[in-house]
C-alpha cells in the first residue's frame, strides 16, 4: 500500500521478493517452489517471510520446496531436507533425523564397537550411546568426562583412533557432509 503508483521496475530487491510470492498465492496453489525467497529481505521481512510459510503451510495445507543456501533460517521452518550436490540428490533426511545427527556428543572411532559398549555401560554407567556403522560410537552424557572415557577403553583393551566434542547446526553438518562428498569426489 505504500508503494502507490511505483514500477514494479523501481522496487528494491526485498520489495520484488514479496510481489513474486503474492503473485504466486493468488491461484490458492497446493504447492509452492520457492528459489531463495529471502534473498534482499532485510531481518523483519525475513522473519516475516518465515511466518508467512508456516501460516500457509499450518493452515491452507500448502506444501513449500524452498531453494536456499541460508541454512539457518531453513533449520527453523523446514520439515524435510533434501541436499543436492552438482544437480543430483545426495541425501534426504527430516527435521528430526537433523535434530539426531547434530545432537551435542562424543564422537569416537573405535575397533570394537561391542567391546567398547559393554566398557560404557558396565564400568562408566552411559546408557545413552549410540553405535553407527565404520566402528563409531556417539555417547550422549557425561560429555565433561571424555578423558575419562578414553581411558577406560583403552584400559579394557578397545582401540580408540578418534575421539572428539561432535554436534552442529544445520550450516555445520552440511559444510561436513559437503566436505566428506569433496574428498570423495575430489
Amino acid at each position: 500500500s505504500d508503494v502507490g503508483k511505483k514500477k514494479v521496475k523501481s522496487f528494491s530487491l526485498g520489495m520484488k521478493q514479496r510481489l513474486g510470492i503474492a503473485i504466486c498465492l493468488i491461484g490458492n496453489p497446493d504447492f509452492l517452489i520457492l528459489d531463495e525467497p529471502i534473498n534482499g529481505l532485510d531481518p523483519t521481512g525475513i522473519r516475516e517471510m518465515r511466518e508467512l510459510f508456516l501460516r500457509l503451510n499450518r493452515e491452507n495445507g500448502i506444501t513449500i520446496l524452498i531453494s536456499s543456501h541460508i541454512l539457518g533460517e531453513l533449520s527453523k521452518i523446514a520439515t524435510c531436507y533434501g541436499v543436492l550436490n552438482k544437480g543430483t540428490l545426495v541425501e534426504q533426511f527430516t527435521s528430526d533425523e537433523l535434530n539426531s545427527r547434530c545432537k551435542r556428543c562424543i564422537k569416537i572411532s573405535v575397533d570394537d564397537t561391542v567391546k567398547a559398549a559393554y566398557i560404557l555401560e558396565t564400568i562408566l554407567g552411559i546408557t545413552a550411546y549410540d553405535t553407527l556403522d565404520g566402528g563409531v560410537i556417539r555417547v550422549f552424557e557425561k560429555l565433561d568426562d571424555s578423558a575419562l572415557i578414553n581411558r577406560e577403553l583403552s584400559a579394557n583393551g578397545v582401540l580408540v583412533s578418534s575421539l572428539y566434542i561432535a554436534g552442529q547446526d544445520l550450516e555445520g553438518y552440511f559444510t561436513e557432509l559437503m566436505g566428506g562428498l569433496y574428498d570423495r569426489i575430489g
